[in-house]
């Protein structure tokens, strides 16, 4: 049964277009995303580098790697030009080098994609949670994890706010147990 000439063309459209879709999503050019609970979307990365407590380098699928700067919270600086080493800096450091640096991890963005310095903005999922709920995050992101062991204090920059809640509370639980830069207060 031979085609028309229409039906021709667009069966060789279409052929084209499965086979060109298929080599873009093995070259991996296009992002995968997972979806979590209540539709959350995580993109998979490995953390190829630490900069410091809330900064880290990841590397997409693809090969694309990207300086990422950890949503709402800020760690103590190890090498700032103006303020130099900051107490718990190193501490921070350490333990976000010793928690992500080789790991495979989850980027989680919220509405700003990118701050002023162009670093990709991202809540770090550890594990992909069952749930979104205060215990959950709590212990499966590692923003939140920053903060509940006292390596790092809230900060908040509008638009990404959508757990400003949850890391009001582990800041203060942090603060109220003394952890990481709050053993002095």
């Amino acid at each position: 049964m031979r085609l028309s000439p229409n039906k021709a063309s667009l069966a060789a459209i279409l052929i084209t277009t499965v086979i060109l879709s298929v080599l873009i999503l093995v070259s991996g050019c296009l992002e995968i995303f997972e979806t979590g609970p209540d539709h959350l979307l995580l993109q998979e990365v490995k953390i190829t580098r630490v900069i410091d407590g809330d900064t880290a380098y990841a590397l997409f699928p693809g090969g694309r790697e990207e300086k990422v700067r950890f949503i709402g919270i800020d760690a103590p600086e190890i090498n700032h030009p103006q303020k130099g080493m900051e107490h718990c800096g190193p501490e921070a450091e350490e333990y976000t080098r010793r928690h992500l640096e080789g790991r495979i991890v989850w980027l989680e963005f919220d509405l700003a994609e990118r701050d002023q310095y162009e670093r990709l903005l991202a809540y770090i999922w550890l594990n992909i949670p069952g749930d979104i709920s205060y215990e959950s995050t709590r212990t499966n992101m590692f923003n939140a994890v920053m903060l509940t062991e006292g390596y790092a204090v809230q900060v908040v920059f509008e638009p990404n706010v959508k757990y400003v809640d949850y890391f009001t509370a582990y800041e203060a639980e942090a603060k109220n147990n003394g952890k990481g830069l709050w053993e002095l207060e």
